[in-house]
Order: C-alpha cells, then structure tokens, then sequence
C-alpha cells in the first residue's frame, strides 16, 4: 500500500496513549473526516479499509488497557480476537463490530465475571467510538463467545462436522479470525486443529460453496445496457448496494478457496493473490477478480465520501446514476467477472451435488 500524505502514524499514537474514554470518542470522531481526505487524495477500498482497520486495532487495545485500569488485570492469558471486516483489514467507517474472546483455560465463577465486565466495558467502548454493536450478537460480551480453548475447537468442529446453514453462517464468520490484543497462541491453536479438518470436509466446503453463490451481483438489462446507454437509463435503476451484491460475493469466494486450500490469509486480496499462486484459478482470472474487487471497494468509500462530505448517514447504496460512464462500464465489466467465477468455483466444488 503506497503512502498516503496524511498523518496517520501520529492519530495511532494518540489513541494508543488516550489518557481517558472521553479522549478515545473524540479521537474517533475524526475517522470519517480522515477517511474522507484519504479518498480525496486517491486512496483506494483496499487502502482505506487496511487504515480504518487499523485504527479499529488501536481503539480495541486501548478500550482494553482502560477497562484493566479499573477492573485490574485479566486472571489468567486470553486473546481478544476480532473477525467480519476487522479480522480481514478490510473496514471502513460505516461498520459494527464483530469480536470474541479465547481464554487460556476455563474460568472459575469470579474469573467468568471478569471477562464478562471486561467484555461489556469495551464492546460499550467501541460502540461509543462509532463501531456499533452487533445485531446478530457476534461479540466478546455474549457469553457464547467467550470461551477457552477447547471450548473454541470444538464450537469449529462442530460447526465443520453438521454443516447446516446456521453452523456453515457461525463458521464462515469465525474463519475470519485475528488477534488484536492479548495471547495469539490461543488463536493459533485453535486454527492449527481447525484448519485441516475444514479442509478435508467436502460437506463443509460444499455447504461453503452453497453460501458463496447465494449473493451474485445484479443481471438487469440496464446495467448491462449501461456499456451503451445514456446516463438517464440508470436514474430508472433501483440503487445498488455496493456491499451485499458486489464486495460480499467477492469476499465469500475468496474464503471459500482459502478454506479449501488450508491458506493463512485473512485479505480478501491477499487470499486470492495466495491462491493465484497456487495455480488454484488461472492468473488472468484471479486477477480480473481482484481488479473487480479493487474497483468495487473504491466505489463505496467514494460513495461514503460523499455522503461524509454532505453531512448525511453513510450508505452502501448507491444510485445508478451517480456513476460516470466509465465507471458503468468497468463496473458491468466486473459483476460480469463475479457471476463466471461464481460458475466456475461452484461447478468445481458442488461437483454433481444440486445447486
């Protein structure tokens, strides 16, 4: 990622040396302003979100740190790990907040309790400082998700043995794991007995490859008559959510193929570039997949920037007609590349089951 002339360094420091809660919130106040003059100067998606990960980073270790000054410390090694858009580095301003915790070992009642506060402080903390809670309850203050070790194996194992939906849903969530603050061991050890059993599952891959094709970007006659159409057809479109039929699809995929290749990487750029490397896809179709996700994740945060800039709630929608001609014509060009790696990665691993 190219330097951007901002001064980002010094805003991680600040918020790694908040002295308070009050100076946390205001600290991330100024996200969306920054990430509005990152746009401005050129930033792409991918730029933006491995930058507002990172602050997310920086916020979760100092909420933590905070609630430890006044809880005292943690009573025995844990891991507070993050997944969804901030385990991936992939986050912009306009998020929630996905996380859990791995204890060292199982907690007594009063160790239980500690967590349990601990949780509650910084997942208020966070969303506070504009990482809203979860809807679903993917957070470290839900008691589910806080669990030792053994716990976290067998939850996987489970979840990769009796792939229903909502297992295969819990899982694909969890793939997504990263450590941000603590032991990461803990995480480590549960992937290190994870990760082979996901990959020799062809019912869990399978089920994986089911959920991938779920979303596909849109086929309507205006978007593919947008390569010669005038603008004024596109007004007639409904708004595209940029997210769910566009970026969503692509980063399913990507999981999908790192799961089945048992591959480390979290980035949905980075876990294609892996399996491009792998010869699991053809160079030049993994890299049209990676330009269209290059090209979708722009969009949004200019679609976000925009709304920054006039004051109004951040959206993923976007109205069809606020793109220019080229940008209809790239976008076309990659929903197009989205729907045949779709085909292709379902046909090869649904093989002769039923889609």
């Amino acid at each position: 990622m190219h330097d951007l002339a901002l001064p980002t360094e010094p805003m991680l420091t600040q918020i790694l040396q908040a002295p308070d809660h009050a100076a946390l919130r205001t600290l991330a106040a100024g996200m969306p302003r920054l990430q509005m003059q990152w746009v401005d100067q050129g930033a792409t998606g991918d730029q933006v979100g491995q930058r507002i990960s990172a602050f997310s980073d920086a916020l979760t270790r100092r909420a933590i740190e905070l609630a430890e000054t006044e809880l005292g410390p943690a009573p025995m090694g844990f891991a507070w790990v993050a997944c969804g858009s901030q385990g991936r580095c992939e986050q912009t301003v306009h998020t929630d907040q996905d996380n859990a915790l791995i204890l060292a070992r199982p907690p007594t009642a009063a160790e239980r309790d500690h967590f349990h506060r601990l949780a509650e402080r910084v997942t208020g903390d966070l969303d506070s400082c504009g990482l809203h809670l979860c809807i679903g309850g993917v957070m470290a203050r839900n008691e589910d998700w806080q669990q030792p070790v053994a716990v976290w194996q067998r939850y996987f194992l489970d979840w990769i043995r009796s792939p229903a939906l909502k297992s295969v849903m819990l899982a694909q969530n969890f793939l997504d794991l990263r450590t941000i603050h603590g032991d990461p061991s803990l995480l480590r050890a549960v992937r290190e007995r994870v990760t082979p059993e996901a990959r020799n599952s062809t019912w869990f891959i399978s089920t994986m490859a089911r959920e991938a094709l779920k979303d596909s970007p849109p086929r309507s006659p205006l978007w593919r008559l947008g390569l010669r159409c005038p603008a004024f057809w596109f007004t007639r479109a409904r708004p595209l959510d940029l997210k769910r039929r566009g970026i969503m699809p692509i980063v399913s995929l990507a999981r999908l193929l790192a799961v089945a290749h048992g591959l480390a990487e979290l980035h949905t750029r980075e876990r294609l570039e892996a399996t491009i490397r792998l010869g699991t896809i053809s160079p030049s179709a993994g890299e049209e997949l990676i330009r269209a996700w290059d090209l979708i994740t722009t969009l949004r945060v200019r679609q976000h920037a925009r709304l920054i800039r006039a004051k109004r709630p951040l959206d993923n929608r976007v109205e069809s007609g606020e793109f220019s001609a080229d940008e209809r014509k790239r976008l076309c060009r990659a929903f197009a590349q989205v729907r045949f790696m779709q085909r292709s990665i379902g046909r090869h691993y649904l093989g002769g089951l039923p889609t």
